[in-house]
């Protein structure tokens, strides 16, 4: 590792695709996703990560033509492109080797092999990526019908004139007016925060958000089509296919026609279109950390904004705009961010989960504070005089080792504020317990548990472990909404929850997808575990946290 690393980032830093405008670079990226996603027809957010590395050393942000932008597709090397994407996927590895969360062997002067640490990494690992996804924000179907615009696109097409998704504004309207509820997500943060940073209101946020999110929808839509007439007729690669798909799988519009075109659709004014933008555009000067926050939807050179249709859709959830200020040294600063976590998102957290425990039918107190510490909120249960005392953290999921270990430090935090409750004595307990409910009876005789609960996951197998060796019950709302109603006493609940993720596992599919990073006379092989069909999971109605009523 201390020999090889070094030499990764060298190779890294000295690739010749670095060297090329950002358009050029971004281009090629759009041109891979757009083809796995109309192949696979699902984003490959397996690419999206890695290329937050590479985007981040992009050093000439001038505008280029479309035309040239295609072109530069053809003159990439694929050697070169192998050990850009090869060093990109191990600037994301190397920090879990640093942290004992996989290993890494040297097999020989010129293979190497990276492992799990141990197995209880690997199963944390799969463990908390599907309670994490079962908590993200999905977009429900957008409302539209695209054989409307078939025979307007084929007639184009066999006019051999390319197309510009914006000129279907009908469509686009129609669809964005019928679509107004289909970004859900979990009110982690509430109303009040987007007034704080400067919207005229959360509505203003989500109206905008729609129709960016109908926007990117059209050109996949448009996209689906093209591609199947340049297949059908063998133009893939000829200079007609080109000029035919030019502008699909990246889009390029004037910022200044872009926001008419958004403001046509919302009636959004200048000042919420432009607090969007601060968010959610990136330009030369704030590209240098994005690894540490998303990936930018939108990229903004000279008057110009550049865009990859098939992930706008995903991109735009408020989880994205609170790493926007988290992250961001100058934006943390003048929103007060670290403030505001404890202020306004972690009581929202709160909030959600005591709705949960109250519409199953226990008793519930929110913050109780002892010598020493606080308890978030205490859970009783009379039919097995139990109480969970809960410890919350508002954490958003991660997307970076970092942002991981980061995640583990709050976890951290959770469990030892948990262990101080633990250490008072039987009599300061019960005072606490007979304080929160006075209905309850011999206090001191309370079934004691403990959960923590976060807005997703609880971060790598360190947490896990931590909170195992503790008999401490993870918890989050899309937990809560699976097992409460499958409990017939509070009591259950930690066995009810390992049921659950044992059954979530089961369902979905686990495959080997191992990765062969292949570079100048070194070869890395890591064994990889990962979810496969996590549709099912949606589908069988485990996603998201609302309460069936």
């Amino acid at each position: 590792m201390k020999i090889l690393e070094p030499q990764v980032d060298t190779l890294f830093d000295t690739n010749p695709i670095l060297e090329l405008p950002f358009p050029h670079i971004y281009n090629h990226f759009c041109q891979i996703v757009m083809r796995d996603m109309l192949d696979n027809m699902e984003l490959p957010y397996s690419t999206l990560i890695p290329y937050t590395f590479i985007f981040e050393k992009a050093k000439d942000f001038s505008n280029q033509s479309l035309e040239s932008c295609t072109e530069s597709g053809y003159h990439i090397k694929q050697e070169d492109f192998k050990n850009l994407f090869a060093c990109a996927n191990l600037n994301i590895v190397f920090p879990f080797i640093h942290n004992k969360i996989y290993s890494f062997t040297r097999k020989s002067e010129n293979e190497s092999f990276i492992d799990y640490f141990d197995q209880a990494a690997e199963d944390h690992e799969l463990t908390d990526i599907i309670l994490t996804n079962l908590s993200l924000p999905a977009v429900t179907r957008l409302e539209r019908s695209p054989k409307t615009l078939l025979d307007k696109i084929v007639y184009r097409l066999k006019s051999k004139r390319s197309i510009d998704p914006t000129a279907y504004y009908d469509y686009i309207s129609k669809m964005y007016s019928s679509s107004q509820s289909a970004f859900v997500e979990a009110d982690i943060i509430p109303d009040s925060f987007y007034n704080h940073i400067g919207f005229s209101s959360s509505e203003e946020f989500k109206k905008i958000r729609t129709a960016y999110m109908c926007l990117g929808q059209t050109y996949i839509d448009v996209s689906v089509v093209v591609d199947k007439y340049l297949t059908a007729n063998a133009l893939h690669d000829t200079p007609l296919g080109k000029k035919l798909w030019q502008g699909l799988a990246m889009a390029k519009m004037k910022h200044s026609e872009l926001k008419k075109f958004i403001q046509k659709m919302t009636s959004a004014s200048d000042a919420d279109f432009d607090k969007f933008s601060e968010f959610f555009f990136c330009s030369q000067g704030e590209h240098t950390n994005i690894s540490n926050k998303f990936l930018p939807p939108f990229w903004r050179i000279e008057e110009y904004v550049y865009f990859l249709p098939a992930a706008v859709p995903t991109l735009l959830g408020a989880r994205n705009l609170l790493i926007a200020i988290q992250n961001d040294k100058s934006k943390n600063k003048k929103y007060k961010y670290d403030s505001m976590i404890s202020n306004l998102f972690e009581p929202e957290l709160l909030k959600r989960a005591e709705k949960h425990f109250k519409s199953n039918g226990f008793s519930t107190c929110l913050e109780r504070n002892f010598e020493g510490g606080e308890i978030d909120l205490l859970v009783y249960c009379k039919n097995s005089h139990t109480i969970i005392t809960i410890q919350a953290k508002a954490t958003l999921y991660p997307e970076s080792a970092r942002m991981a270990r980061r995640l583990d430090g709050r976890i951290e935090e959770a469990v030892d504020q948990t262990l101080r409750f633990d250490n008072l004595s039987i009599d300061a307990k019960s005072k606490i317990y007979k304080k929160a409910f006075p209905e309850i009876q011999a206090p001191d005789k309370v079934n004691h548990l403990r959960g923590i609960l976060t807005n997703s996951g609880f971060g790598t197998t360190h947490s896990w472990q931590l909170l195992s060796k503790n008999n401490i019950t993870p918890i989050n709302c899309n937990i809560l909404k699976n097992v409460l109603p499958e409990c017939s006493s509070l009591l259950e609940l930690p066995k009810k929850t390992q049921e659950l993720i044992d059954k979530l596992k089961s369902e979905c599919e686990v495959v080997e997808a191992p990765k062969i990073f292949e570079l100048p006379d070194h070869t890395i092989r890591q064994r990889h575990v990962e979810t496969r069909n996590m549709k099912s999971l949606y589908e069988a109605q485990y996603w998201g946290e609302a309460i069936d009523l």
